[in-house]
């Protein structure tokens, strides 16, 4: 299976809930660019019409380079998705999460959802958009039924589906990231990229564990290089910042030194 996602310059991002205490989107998108960003990932629409929501993005001068959605858009705001992807030349699109209750509880359950979203995934292929799933640490749960995890439960049953590693919530759930990322190599869409804390980090307690890029426990540097052969879309995130701008900043400067000198 060759990867469609074709490997051009690398685009850093910005995933705008890392900067969400600034307020709206247009006060987010400052923030990025501030910071010296050039490409964003949204939460959907942040709540405008996919008219607001593109002239907003077309005012701060900034592209969009992925769109995260829930389940409920994909089921009930699919055109008006497709109209704001398409209204800003962005192909990506990505699931990003379950609440607890949308979770299922058995094999049979997953099989279900990944049908679901391997429907989305057809549909929207047809329309030049690839959509991938975004994991956190309960995607490396095993199942009992067969003792697989969810991961290897939804992408192998969902083929159409991509997947966006957030490979900080893979170590997290007490996973080596990168047999993870070179088992699925041809599936990888673009990756999140954040850092777990250093133990007794003076923040580790008040960002909750996360880091700064750069300044936590993960392996970067050796991990990139392989990463930037398989992809093109780059997405600085922290969960729980102290300090969001700096935290912004220091992220792309992180990742311009690491991946384009």
């Amino acid at each position: 299976m060759t990867n469609p996602m074709t490997v051009n310059a690398p685009r850093i991002a910005l995933q705008l809930y890392t900067v969400r205490s600034a307020g709206d989107l247009a006060a987010r998108l400052q923030v990025a660019r501030q910071a010296g960003f050039a490409w964003v990932e949204s939460e959907a629409m942040h709540g405008l019409s996919a008219d607001a929501f593109l002239a907003t993005l077309r005012a701060s001068g900034l592209s969009l380079a992925s769109m995260h959605v829930e389940m409920s858009d994909l089921a009930e705001r699919m055109d008006e998705v497709l109209a704001a992807l398409k209204g800003c030349g962005c192909t990506q699109l990505v699931m990003p999460w379950l609440d607890e209750p949308e979770r299922p509880t058995t094999r049979e359950g997953w099989l279900a959802l990944a049908a679901t979203l391997q429907s989305h995934a057809l549909r929207l292929q047809s329309q030049g958009i690839s959509l991938a799933y975004h994991n956190h640490a309960f995607e490396f749960e095993r199942l009992p039924e067969d003792g697989r995890t969810v991961l290897e439960t939804v992408l192998e049953a969902a083929t159409a589906l991509r997947w966006q590693p957030d490979v900080a919530w893979v170590a997290r759930a007490g996973e080596s990231p990168l047999p993870w990322l070179q088992r699925y190599a041809e599936r990888l869409q673009s990756v999140h990229v954040k850092d777990l804390a250093k133990p007794g980090a003076e923040l580790a307690e008040t960002e909750q564990g996360w880091a700064t890029l750069g300044e936590g426990r993960l392996d970067w540097p050796a991990w990139l290089p392989w990463l930037r052969q398989k992809l093109s879309t780059f997405i600085v995130e922290h969960d729980q910042p102290s300090q969001p701008a700096r935290t912004a900043a220091a992220g792309q400067a992180y990742l311009q030194t690491l991946l384009l000198n």
